[in-house]
């Protein structure tokens, strides 16, 4: 049980004592004085030099501490979730500078605050503002640090998407998949590649001897070994509901098969994606997101089954409030159609890309992108959610027999502004009439 709502600086001193044992000089050294709380023994990870954390456990608690430099004020956190994860207000110099929400139990996140500050020293007071104690829970923060982050110089980077590849793995002879692999492994310092996602159709069909399936293997081995993480949405091409010439493998059970994905799982693993935070299913990539940092900001790659299941959908909601300071991008096969419409058809799954955009890509403020494939060629949309947020969702599907697209996307976080382009360079083709650019995109950090 925790001590809750001492009246003063005073009384969190004999907390302390009476937890180290001896007198309040005994306790371990910490840069916070805290009132309303305690200094304790840390209980996340990585443990802080000290040694201690400061607990503060309701409205009336804060701690304040100095820190010289120059750069964003950071606090390094843990806090006890009930009902919503605890929330901090930082002032630094007297002046309110901003709030965040910590949203890990163990490990201690860094949660940058405010804008950045020019060299000196400078006094920050962190106070804990949305407590809640009930029968069954307790909301609590626990502080291991404060710290001056330094300036990000390198805001811009790029992530890449690509699109059906399901023509380009029908025999061992075509090249187009793993040339388009090898180039973005070659070029990843020139582009400043930090990601790579596919939205579905990897192979076309299934057959005994699985040749398809090692095409594409082959292929995703060139960005494991230059440690460029990826992930592979799973398209209707990828389950056992398409049969050997891409008709319906067993027309009475499409609904039931669809759904089988055993293959693909047996030759593309989370370990293989080299970023995977969480699944939805153990054991199966099918609905699983990956985080990644790139231009000072967090980011959070989603894929999604086609046509998900509402569990899905409701795992996923779970996932991105969970994660509110990563920007995130959700791949998955069908979603908007070949004229930048959202589709409203669920085809042979569960739910529709609609229901999806209703229900996850609309409600959160950091959901940023969505990209798909499965009909048309290559469109665009831009969508404002229900926080104001703008929603950029894209289209690439191409089914290229000659060449082998890819979409680039190039973000600058300081510029607040996104680039996409396309390029094949299997044939060096650029696709120029759907460049895309815009500004003002709303990063969260």
């Amino acid at each position: 049980m925790r001590m809750r709502r001492s009246g003063s600086a005073v009384i969190a001193a004999l907390a302390a004592t009476a937890l180290w044992g001896g007198t309040a000089n005994a306790a371990p050294a910490s840069q916070f004085t805290v009132v309303n709380g305690a200094i304790r023994t840390a209980t996340g990870t990585p443990v802080p030099a000290s040694g201690t954390q400061a607990s503060l456990w309701s409205d009336t608690s804060y701690a304040t501490t100095t820190i010289d430099g120059s750069g964003r004020v950071a606090i390094g956190a843990i806090g006890d979730n009930c009902e919503g994860w605890p929330t901090v207000q930082v002032t630094v110099d007297g002046t309110v500078a901003g709030q965040t929400t910590i949203v890990s139990a163990t490990s201690y996140g860094t949660y940058p605050v405010g804008p950045a500050l020019g060299a000196g020293t400078h006094s920050v007071k962190i106070q804990f503002i949305n407590d809640l104690s009930t029968a069954a829970c307790d909301r609590n923060v626990h502080l291991a640090y404060a710290r001056m982050e330094s300036p990000v110089t390198d805001t811009k980077f790029s992530f890449a998407v690509m699109p059906d590849t399901q023509q380009e793995v029908l025999n061992a002879g075509d090249t187009r998949f793993k040339n388009r692999t090898d180039w973005l492994a070659g070029n990843r310092a020139a582009l400043d590649l930090r990601f790579v996602t596919h939205t579905g159709d990897v192979v076309n069909w299934d057959t005994p001897d699985h040749s398809q399936y090692m095409v594409a293997r082959n292929a995703m081995r060139s960005l494991e070994t230059a440690k460029v993480p990826y992930s592979l949405a799973i398209g209707n091409h990828d389950t056992q509901a398409t049969g050997v010439g891409g008709s319906a493998r067993d027309p009475a059970h499409t609904r039931e098969l669809v759904r089988d994905t055993t293959v693909f799982n047996q030759y593309f693993t989370a370990a293989q994606y080299g970023a995977v935070k969480g699944q939805f299913e153990p054991g199966k990539v099918d609905n699983s997101f990956s985080t990644y940092d790139a231009g000072g900001a967090q980011w959070l790659v989603m894929t999604l089954e086609l046509w998900p299941r509402t569990e899905v959908v409701d795992w996923a909601k779970s996932v991105v409030a969970a994660y509110p300071h990563h920007n995130v991008i959700v791949a998955t096969h069908d979603y908007i159609d070949a004229n930048g419409a959202i589709e409203q058809s669920a085809g042979y799954g569960a739910t529709s890309p609609q229901y999806l955009y209703d229900n996850l890509i609309k409600q959160y403020a950091n959901i940023m992108f969505v990209f798909s494939g499965h009909v048309g060629i290559a469109g665009n949309r831009v969508d404002t959610g229900v926080h104001g947020n703008k929603i950029y969702s894209f289209l690439q599907t191409f089914h290229s027999n000659t060449t082998n697209p890819v979409r680039l996307v190039e973000i600058d976080t300081q510029a607040g502004s996104v680039r996409t382009w396309i390029y094949g360079p299997y044939t060096n083709q650029s696709f120029t009439e759907y460049d895309r650019s815009f500004t003002g995109i709303g990063l969260v950090h």
